[in-house]
């Protein structure tokens, strides 16, 4: 079992702050590894995030995760992800490892957008309008208190599940269901993984291919302008049923999104069904430079609203 491993599976059954039990892994990321947690005196189940050790070895990485711990404690939003508790989880006789920091959040039934694209390839104008203004509404939020996200990908966006009715994801009046995820996690970043282009590519360029802004492919300073060109991705494919530039690797993805402008919706094999108002807002959030998008997601969420 590789080191990684052992180590997540050495916490199973740990107990933080003496109130949350680790259960079981959610998943696990090149940085981190997210666990499905208890509380162990009243009905709540959590989603607890532990930075991998190697991640955990320096002041620097600590203080990083802790600054990005306060970064998400202040995203008090309905469309973002809640954070219950922050820490430091130290040496114990069990897991005999080095202090690594974890982040407690609300634990979200219900389904990665990803995974509702994988299985449906593409949705409605009117499903993926709903959607997007629930991402845009929490971007707002954060983008007003000068927080970039950074990461916007389907992975990152949860469909929150109807409660005692079915499995199903579904959109509400109020969108409160649509869950923005992981703001600023990427910041801390491991060895360059070149087996896909849909997990977070580590290394000094932060991103993920088919979703990252020409500015953030060369690895300049990003603004909010970066994730729009980022959320004008996701938009995109989910009306298409495929990402607006995808190269034969990541390089080749990147040379994309500096040069090369997606295909129109019409251009494509069976065409979805799009708006021309709405095919011109996705295309002015892809354009390759900064200045000729939205100025900001307000800017945006207007332009959505007259529709």
């Amino acid at each position: 079992m590789p080191i990684v491993e052992a180590e997540d599976e050495a916490l199973i059954g740990s107990t933080i702050e003496n109130r949350f039990v680790l259960d079981s892994i959610l998943g696990r990321g090149g940085i981190s590894t997210v666990y499905l947690g208890r509380h162990n005196r009243v009905d709540l189940s959590v989603a607890v995030k532990i930075l991998h050790t190697h991640f955990s070895d320096t002041d620097e990485s600590i203080e990083r995760f802790k600054r990005e711990a306060i970064i998400i404690n202040a995203l008090n939003h309905p469309n973002i992800v809640h954070m219950i508790s922050y820490g430091i989880l130290q040496d114990d006789q069990k897991s005999k490892e080095l202090a690594r920091p974890y982040l407690v959040l609300e634990h979200l039934k219900g389904h990665g957008l990803d995974h509702l694209l994988d299985k449906q390839s593409r949705l409605s104008q009117e499903q993926s309008l709903e959607i997007i203004r629930a991402v845009v509404d929490g971007l707002v939020f954060a983008h007003d208190l000068g927080i970039v996200h950074r990461d916007i990908k389907p992975s990152n966006v949860m469909l929150v599940d109807q409660l005692s009715q079915s499995d199903a994801p579904y959109i509400d009046d109020t969108h409160s269901n649509v869950k923005l995820l992981d703001f600023g996690i990427a910041k801390c970043q491991s060895a360059h993984d070149k087996t896909s282009q849909k997990l977070t590519q580590p290394g000094f360029i932060f991103g993920s291919p088919l979703y990252m802004s020409p500015e953030q492919c060369k690895g300049d300073e990003l603004d909010i302008r970066s994730d729009i060109y980022s959320l004008g991705c996701m938009f995109y494919e989910m009306l298409a049923g495929i990402a607006p530039l995808r190269g034969s690797n990541a390089m080749h993805t990147f040379a994309m999104h500096l040069y090369e402008m997606p295909r129109p919706f019409r251009a494509l094999a069976g065409p979805p069904k799009v708006s021309a108002d709405l095919e011109q807002i996705i295309f002015q959030c892809l354009t390759k430079k900064p200045e000729e998008r939205f100025a900001s997601c307000r800017e945006l969420k207007q332009a959505l609203a007259a529709l």
